[in-house]
């Protein structure tokens, strides 16, 4: 189930993407760290990777609290920004 629900949620993310070097833009601090958030570490994880993730995203990305999913983030900022 959780898996199912993480692809999912990684299906919608992807879908929303609209336009290159600005993937994920629209989604906001709230939407990851939201008390009701139930967004996966391994969504964070995907999304802090992907080259075309928005500067703005990858900065919420830095301050989780996965060391995976903060260190994917500040690696793809300083490649591709």
């Amino acid at each position: 189930m959780k898996k199912l629900l993480t692809t999912i949620i990684l299906i919608f993310v992807t879908a929303t993407a609209v336009n290159a070097g600005e993937r994920f833009d629209g989604l906001t601090y709230d939407y990851f760290y939201n008390t009701n958030s139930s967004v996966s570490v391994e969504v964070k994880r995907v999304i802090a990777s992907d080259k075309e993730t928005s500067a703005k995203v990858l900065e919420f990305l830095m301050q989780d609290d996965d060391v995976a999913v903060w260190l994917a983030a500040e690696a793809n900022l300083k490649n591709n920004y």
